[in-house]
């Protein structure tokens, strides 16, 4: 018995001491965090105390000193603020943006979460306004990393488009424009982004002369947006947008047209001419071309501009002939930068193939020359 007494006893001794010592912590935990609570306020006030006497800097170092050693006092997150504030009064916007996301991203909780926020914002639109670029889109796009659903998320998202834009990054400037319809359809920003949209196509359009895709995508983007906002501020400039790119088209047709017809190739001209009458059939252009079309039947016949076989050609040079008609009608459009390919022709006779390799077992013996005789082995050698 004596032996389970003493067991006993040494069981109950440690679950007293247990209860003893967790007791003490708790007492402990909030006395410390108290006592930090008490250190971190007491430092603020010298800090408060040190701007007031205008010893800005020494303030700063003392605000700074508490958010490091008392991160999640009470203090802090008014300290942290008080930093970005600082800063951004003394003209150091880039250091002051940084302080900011601090304490965006360390007190989301805190009362002057939106007012730091629309800070953060500001600054970015003074880097946009300044034409740094680069450091605006860093800045726009921290401020979406750190509350990406917030209020100024949308205007934030734009803006982000703009820097891109203004950078020349295109593709990116419309997939940032894209997320602004995606995420922030219904903010005010959806019209504007949707606009930017065509007008960065149309940029495109303008300095790429061999791909018309991005015109197309600027024409489709522009009818879209009347569509859906036809009574935006924006509309007049869309429709003006598209009756430039209509009469650009119109012009080009009508010069690929004028270059089949300059080089007798008349059913290609009939072809082009028709597309213009088709797509506008109001310009004065499709005018003259609908006369044209006429002149060149009563030349030269229906049946030279009917559809049939081409004529028969190599694969080499029928591929040779695509490819030069594919830089003539490059050539010909309005915004061409390349060299003239007015004279170029595909050639009437190209060299003589290379001689093809033997394959199979039949045809490794050489033909006789008294032709038309299947092939036969040599004679054996006689001795």
């Amino acid at each position: 018995m004596r032996p389970f007494r003493a067991i006993c006893g040494l069981v109950l001794a440690v679950i007293l001491l247990l209860v003893a010592n967790q007791a003490q912590a708790q007492d402990v935990v909030p006395s410390s965090a108290a006592a930090n609570d008490a250190e971190a306020a007491s430092l603020l006030q010298q800090a408060r105390d040190l701007e007031a006497a205008g010893s800005t800097s020494r303030a700063v170092s003392t605000y700074r000193e508490i958010v490091k050693k008392y991160p999640v006092s009470k203090s802090a997150a008014a300290a942290q603020f008080r930093v970005a504030q600082l800063l951004e009064e003394s003209g150091n916007l880039s250091r002051a943006f940084d302080a900011y996301k601090g304490f965006v991203e360390g007190y989301p909780r805190a009362p002057e979460f939106d007012q730091a926020a629309n800070s953060q914002l500001a600054i970015a639109d003074d880097f946009m306004k300044r034409k740094r670029y680069e450091r605006a889109e860093e800045m726009y796009r921290a401020l979406l990393g750190s509350a990406p659903y917030a209020k100024f998320a949308s205007a934030a998202q734009f803006k982000l488009g703009q820097s891109l834009e203004s950078r020349g990054e295109y593709e990116q400037a419309v997939a940032a424009y894209q997320v602004v319809l995606d995420r922030y359809g219904s903010s005010d920003y959806a019209d504007d982004a949707l606009y930017q949209i065509g007008y960065v196509q149309l940029t495109e359009a303008k300095s790429r002369s061999q791909d018309l895709s991005a015109a197309i995508d600027a024409k489709n983007t522009f009818e879209e947006f009347l569509m859906e906002y036809p009574n935006s501020e924006k509309a007049a400039q869309a429709r003006d947008n598209l009756d430039r790119m209509s009469g650009r088209e119109s012009s080009d047709l009508f010069t690929i047209a004028q270059f089949y017809d300059r080089n007798s190739n008349y059913r290609a001209a009939v072809i082009y001419y028709a597309d213009l009458v088709r797509r506008q059939p109001d310009s004065e252009n499709a005018k003259v071309a609908n006369e044209r079309i006429e002149e060149i039947r009563a030349e030269v016949g229906e049946d030279e501009l009917r559809s049939g076989p081409e004529r028969a050609e190599t694969g080499e040079r029928a591929a040779m002939r695509r490819r030069l008609q594919n830089q003539v009608e490059t050539s010909a459009l309005s915004n061409y930068a390349g060299p003239p390919v007015d004279d170029v022709k595909p050639p009437e006779e190209l060299p003589a193939p290379k001689p093809q390799l033997r394959t199979s077992a039949d045809d490794i013996q050489p033909l006789r020359p008294d032709a038309n005789l299947p092939p036969v082995e040599p004679d054996l050698p006689v001795e």
